[in-house]
Parts: structure tokens; C-alpha cells; sequence
């Protein structure tokens, strides 16, 4: 099979492109035509090319058949048949538990609603459904996880739903020697988090990572780990849940070395150097992971090329490589770029345009006004603004007005009588009139400066007379004649 669906892109993605810049963790690519899991084969391969096979147990016929020639890739996630439930775990800073996430789709909702299906989560294939839900639209919103807490501690949990009893395994702590670390990726920045289970054996350097710690003995208290000085430590915990007591530790790793690659191989993970990515414009509303914009393009700066079907969701006309490392990208419904480390899904907003009621402004003139309630300020443009007080007198000033505010809404603006502004030549005249101080008048006060058709006519006529109106010079001296 040459294409499969990607479980992480929410899209169709090709085996070529799937094989250089994807992952492989489980469960990450399903038949495109029956939903069964399947795998990349043939990675690297000089004589066959990169290809997407079921796994022992489940081919068909129909699906190689299906898929055997290359064709349209749907950019759709409604596109997806999966046959299996698929969950994300985390790990919540406040709480101190540990959870499963667990989302569909509007459509898979509706399907599973009307077979009245029914979610199962287990710690073993044989065993008692440890938690049990409806898939319906009283308890799943469509594309929004649900948190279910996890209240019995196990190494691997099982998940499934009562249509097909298809029991999907998730290795979820790790269990190699007497001290497991198991590592959950945080969100830079995010001083409340909820950290992710990194579900592939690959961590990257500079990211930030909550490690915990835990032991198979009941008896077992954790005890500080030490750790080379290459793993950054910023800060340590001890918590107990589901029965056992766990360390944990927030931390980043800062270079790749021997060291740490021997340590880190002891616990089951290998290191790799991190990319990035970042959303340059429009700016956007964080929810839930995911970036809302208001726009139908999203710029994005990567230090890898972005690539339509291997890691991005959307066409190759839906991107426009502007520069090294910048790409414009078309959005669509839910745009989502994956690569190693990076993460990024992207919304635009539908907005819907109601009527609105125009809130009027009344204006009022006053020498003197007294505040009538604690919802008026005071503006002045030499002191900024203050919050007034019921009762207050106020003397009004040109330079200042009092504004009223309702709800946040303002409604009302009192002011004084704005006095007519004169310039030119009837503000030389009316200087003149009522300002009598004279100096000496010096050509040179006069000659770097740019002077008016006004200021330069009544220049001329100090030069004769040999003297200036101080106060006139000022004004001239200011720009204002």
C-alpha cells in the first residue's frame, strides 16, 4: 500500500514521505480502506520501495488491492475508518494523577451512538472493564478530548469499545529494571501543566520533559535519582496515586553524549537533536493545544521543510515556500503539522455575525461637575486617569474630561466649552495687544530656523526698529507663529 491514514496528521499521508520525516509510534497509521492498523516496510530498502503493510493477522486482500497505485490523498479527517479506539495519556500538575484522553470525531460519534457503543478501558485482555463509558454526545464533544482519571496503577492498559472487541494494548509505564523512569512532554512555558506521554522511544534535546519514577516493590519509597549535569533539573516532586509512590522531576536535556545516551538507553529511550516550530502570524488563541486564527493562511517558520501528505495535513498547492525555513500555509478546517518534536494544529474561526445594539454616548458641557456614582474617570492629558468617587467636585479644565462607563460601555463624556484656537497672524496681533515686554533683536536667533510667511513679515519689520516682542520671539522661536 502506497498510502495509509495518519492517526496524528488526521489525513492521508504516502509511504515515501511517511518513511523520511515521520515517526513510528504504535498505532500511529491505519488502512485507509478497513481502519486496521498497519506499518511502514521496507525503510531504506535499495531494491523495494517504502510501503504501508498490515500487520500478521489482519491483511486483506482487498485493501492491497485498493491501494496498490498511487491517487488522490484526502486531506479529510472525517476520512477515517479506524476500527480501534485511540486514546492519549497525561500526567496533570495539580491533581498529581494520572489520565487517559480520549476523542472522536462528530461523525464517529453519531456512528457509535446509534449502535449504542460502549468504551471499555482494561489492565488486562481477559479481565473486568476497569472503566466503561457511552460514546455519545452527552459525554464526548466532537474533536475534544475527555479526561478520564486513572484510578488502578498498571504497566500497560487495554482500550475498546463493545462494537468490534478489538483490544488495543498501550505500554504506558515502563517496567525495565528496579527503578523505571517513564518520560511525559510538557508544554514550554507552562507552569500549570498537563504533561503528555511520549509514547515512542525517541526524546529530543531542549525539550522540557516531567520524568517519573516508580518501583514494582509496594514497599518502595522513591528516593532522589542524580543525574548527570548535562540533564538540566528544574524542579523535583514526590506524589503517591492509584496506590503507588512515585518521583518526578521536570527537566531538560541540554546536549547529546555518551553519558546520557547509556543512561537514557537503561530506561528504553534513545536521543535525538530537536526541531522546531513556530506559528510566525496571525496571531492566535491557544485552546487546548490547538491555535485558533482568524485568517485562511497561517505563516510558519520550521527548521525542517514542511511536506504535504508526510508531515503536514494539507495539499502541495497549500503551500508556498517563501523563504529558508518560512512557509506559507493555506488553513483550512484543522491544519496540523507533526514532525519529531513539534506539534502544531491549527483552527480558523468561523465566525458567526449577530446584530448588535449600539451603545449611544451622551456629551455634556460643564464649568463644574459632581460625580454621580464610582463607574466615572477622570482623563487629563498631563496626569493620565484616575478612578473618581461618588460625590466628588470637579472643576472642569480644557485639558481634561470625565468619562462614565455602564457595563464596561462607555455612555457618557463630560467636558468643558472648548475655547476657539487662533493662529497666524490674528494670534501675532492679539500677542501684541496685551503683551508690551520688548528685547534686542539679533538677525542670528533667527537664522537656522524655518519661519512662516507671518513671523518673517513682522521679522522684517523688528529688523528696522531693533527690537521684538518677547513674548512674540517665543512663539516664533516654538514653531507656533
Amino acid at each position: 500500500m502506497r498510502k495509509a491514514y495518519d492517526t496524528f496528521l488526521l489525513s492521508e499521508v504516502s509511504a515515501d514521505l511517511a518513511a523520511k520525516v515521520g515517526s513510528f509510534e504504535p498505532y500511529r497509521y491505519e488502512c485507509a480502506h478497513c481502519g486496521e492498523e498497519v506499518r511502514l516496510a521496507a525503510i531504506g530498502s535499495i531494491s523495494r520501495a517504502s510501503h504501508f503493510r498490515h500487520r500478521s493477522g489482519n491483511s486483506d486482500v482487498e485493501c492491497e488491492y485498493y491501494l496498490g497505485q498511487y491517487g488522490a490523498f484526502s486531506s479529510d479527517a472525517r476520512s477515517r475508518k479506524s476500527k480501534s479506539d485511540k486514546g492519549e495519556f497525561y500526567f496533570d500538575s495539580n491533581t498529581k494523577m494520572f489520565y487517559i484522553g480520549l476523542g472522536f470525531s462528530e461523525d464517529e460519534i453519531a456512528a457509535y451512538e446509534q449502535l449504542s457503543t460502549v468504551f471499555e478501558l482494561r489492565v488486562k485482555t481477559q479481565a473486568q472493564p476497569i472503566y466503561s463509558l457511552h460514546i455519545n454526545r452527552k459525554n464526548f464533544t466532537p474533536d475534544i478530548q475527555r479526561i478520564i482519571p486513572l484510578d488502578k496503577f498498571a504497566y500497560s492498559y487495554f482500550l475498546s469499545n463493545t462494537l468490534n472487541g478489538i483490544k488495543r494494548k498501550y505500554e504506558v509505564f515502563n517496567n525495565i529494571g528496579n527503578i523505571t523512569a517513564t518520560f511525559f512532554k510538557m508544554k514550554v512555558g507552562d507552569s500549570s501543566y498537563r504533561a503528555k506521554l511520549v509514547r515512542s522511544s525517541v526524546l529530543y534535546t531542549n525539550i522540557p520533559y516531567l520524568v517519573v519514577y516508580q518501583n514494582s516493590s509496594q514497599y518502595w519509597t522513591p528516593i532522589d535519582v542524580y543525574l548527570p549535569e548535562e540533564i538540566r533539573v528544574e524542579s523535583n516532586f514526590k506524589f503517591e496515586t492509584m496506590g503507588k509512590k512515585f518521583l518526578g522531576k521536570v527537566l531538560n536535556i541540554t546536549s547529546k553524549t555518551a553519558q546520557i545516551d547509556l543512561l537514557l538507553s537503561s530506561w528504553g529511550y534513545q536521543l535525538e537533536v530537536e526541531e522546531t516550530l513556530t506559528l510566525l502570524w496571525p496571531p492566535a488563541i491557544l485552546l487546548d493545544d490547538t491555535a485558533q486564527i482568524d485568517a485562511d493562511a497561517a505563516y510558519l517558520y520550521s527548521t525542517f521543510e514542511i511536506q504535504a501528505h508526510g508531515n503536514i495535513n494539507v495539499h502541495s498547492e497549500d503551500i508556498e515556500r517563501i523563504s529558508n525555513g518560512l512557509s506559507k500555509v493555506s488553513v483550512f478546517t484543522r491544519t496540523k503539522v507533526y514532525k519529531k518534536n513539534t506539534e502544531l494544529t491549527i483552527v480558523k474561526n468561523e465566525h458567526i455575525h449577530d446584530d448588535y445594539i449600539v451603545v449611544p454616548v451622551a456629551r455634556t458641557i460643564a464649568k463644574k461637575y459632581i460625580v454621580t456614582d464610582d463607574n466615572f474617570y477622570l482623563f487629563n492629558c498631563h496626569s493620565g486617569v484616575t478612578s473618581l468617587s461618588k460625590g466628588m467636585v470637579l472643576q472642569m479644565t480644557p485639558e481634561s474630561e470625565v468619562r462614565h462607563y455602564r457595563f464596561g460601555y462607555l455612555n457618557e463624556i463630560i467636558s468643558t466649552k472648548k475655547h476657539p484656537t487662533i493662529s497666524g497672524d490674528s494670534l501675532l496681533q492679539d500677542i501684541l495687544m496685551n503683551y508690551k515686554r520688548t528685547e534686542i533683536f539679533k538677525w542670528k536667533d533667527y537664522e537656522s530656523l524655518y519661519l512662516s510667511q507671518v513671523a518673517f513679515k513682522y521679522i522684517e519689520t523688528c529688523e528696522k526698529h531693533g527690537q521684538i516682542n518677547s513674548a512674540v520671539k517665543y512663539f516664533i522661536e516654538e514653531g507656533l507663529i
